[in-house]
């Protein structure tokens, strides 16, 4: 498969994660509910990290290893203009898959549109 071919299938994934990301932000979840719109962020996140290391990649900057190489070389090069907010989201994330309790839960999921929104604006960044 081409690196274009790849990035593309990779974007689409990523799109298709987000719009079921976005389904998951209810106004009044119950705790599976909750539980399961954690792990959706959980995993457009890894979506987000590893699509915007393929887009870089076809900007010609390489050996990115790591979430927060990808997502500091995608601020150096204005593909994203909101750091902190980015180092929120990877402070969050670990934090949810590493530990589980009620009151992280609760606090991240009460986060989540923006990080639901912080995403979006990251793949209209890839496909622009």
């Amino acid at each position: 498969m081409a690196m274009s071919d790849y990035f593309e299938d990779k974007l689409a994934t990523f799109d298709q994660a987000l719009k079921t990301f976005k389904e998951s932000l209810l106004d009044a979840p119950s705790q599976l509910e909750r539980d399961g719109a954690i792990q959706r962020f959980e995993y457009c996140y890894d979506l987000s990290w590893k699509t915007l290391k393929q887009y870089l990649q076809r900007r010609g900057i390489v050996d990115l290893n790591s979430p927060k190489s990808v997502f500091n070389a995608a601020y150096t090069e204005k593909v994203i203009d909101d750091e902190s907010t980015w180092s929120t989201i990877i402070t969050k994330r670990n934090l949810s898959v590493h530990t589980y309790n009620q009151k992280l839960a609760d606090s991240l999921f009460s986060e989540l549109p923006e990080y639901y929104n912080a995403m979006l604006t990251l793949l209209k960044a890839m496909v622009d």
